[in-house]
């Protein structure tokens, strides 16, 4: 496993003084999370891993296997499990200009209807659905309407490979955070995991119960993915 990506993941409960940090920043910043379908693809390239500023894990397995190995880390992700709800509070409450990319132009309209539902106040000054062509294109976009956080929601390594291209084209500050598939879920419920499955830890097996290409990671990859990070980090011991 690469060590300069195993470096750059952060612990949840870092996650609010990192969020802090970033807005003070007068350059652009992105921030990403890995689970280990995600861990597997961004490893094979070393431009996402470098131009992610910051990277935090994105559920109980990686947290597990990555304590044993290294510093100690706790889960961050971006649902209302977790980082969601606070991010969301604080960009409101900052009243920070907000960008919403990603999911089908549908799953975007709806999640951004349900967000300004939930958040009143919320400064959403641009959004659109993650199907891009042209990064340069979107990223003169966003600054043309002077955002200053943006949401990519696309899936690993479409969103980390977005918000890294996007960065070389926008010279002021501007905060990229990845959502994963979190504008699909708040399309289809406003709070997509059930309370039971929240307070279990078993968000896995909701997603796997409810999308075949979830199903597909966690049968096949997952365990290929516990193997090769167990030997890799054991061979280095």
């Amino acid at each position: 496993m690469k060590h300069s990506l195993n470096q750059k993941i952060y612990s949840g409960e870092q996650f609010t003084e990192i969020r802090n940090a970033a807005f003070e920043q007068q350059v652009p910043v992105a921030i990403s999370f890995v689970n280990p379908f995600s861990y597997y693809e961004v490893q094979k390239r070393d431009d996402l891993i470098e131009g992610i500023d910051y990277y935090f894990s994105d559920g109980a397995l990686l947290c597990k296997l990555h304590n044993l190995f290294l510093p100690k880390i706790s889960r961050a992700s971006f649902d209302y499990s977790s980082v969601a709800k606070p991010f969301l509070e604080y960009i409101t409450n900052k009243s920070k200009r907000l960008a919403v990319i990603g999911a089908k132009e549908s799953e975007n309209e709806k999640a951004v209807t349900i967000l300004k539902q939930q958040y009143p106040g919320i400064n959403i000054v641009y959004h659109r659905d993650g199907y891009i062509d042209d990064i340069s294109s979107v990223a003169k976009q966003l600054e043309a309407v002077a955002a200053e956080v943006v949401i990519v929601g696309m899936g690993t390594p479409y969103q980390e490979n977005f918000c890294v291209e996007a960065k070389k084209y926008i010279s002021k500050p501007i905060v990229f955070i990845t959502c994963g598939g979190f504008l699909t879920q708040t399309s289809i419920k406003p709070d997509y995991y059930h309370p039971l499955i929240k307070k279990l830890g078993l968000r896995w097996l909701q997603r796997m119960v409810m999308h075949k290409h979830v199903r597909d990671r966690v049968i096949r990859q997952y365990p290929k993915f516990v193997f090769s990070y167990l030997f890799h980090m054991i061979k280095k011991r």
